[in-house]
């Protein structure tokens, strides 16, 4: 599941996967580490992705924060040329 969330991060729901995914992944370790199930790579892969896809996605918003501040200063100001 954690796989899953993460990697529909990528693609359709940006922050909110990888949310899921780093959730159920740590929600899947720690019932990995008590049954002693198979799985283990899955469930960390997920939880990976999902702290990647989280960490990019915090930096696209500080992205496009600083753009848009860049050019309401330009604009505000009048020394665009």
């Amino acid at each position: 599941m954690s796989l899953i969330a993460s990697i529909s991060s990528f693609v359709i729901l940006p922050f909110i996967g990888s949310i899921v995914g780093v959730i159920t992944g740590h929600m899947s370790l720690n019932q990995l580490k008590t049954s002693g199930e198979q799985g283990r790579g899955m469930a960390l892969a997920g939880t990976i992705v999902g702290w990647v896809g989280l960490g990019l996605s915090i930096l696209g918003i500080i992205a496009a924060i600083a753009f848009f501040a860049f050019f309401a200063s330009v604009y505000q100001y009048g020394t665009y040329s």
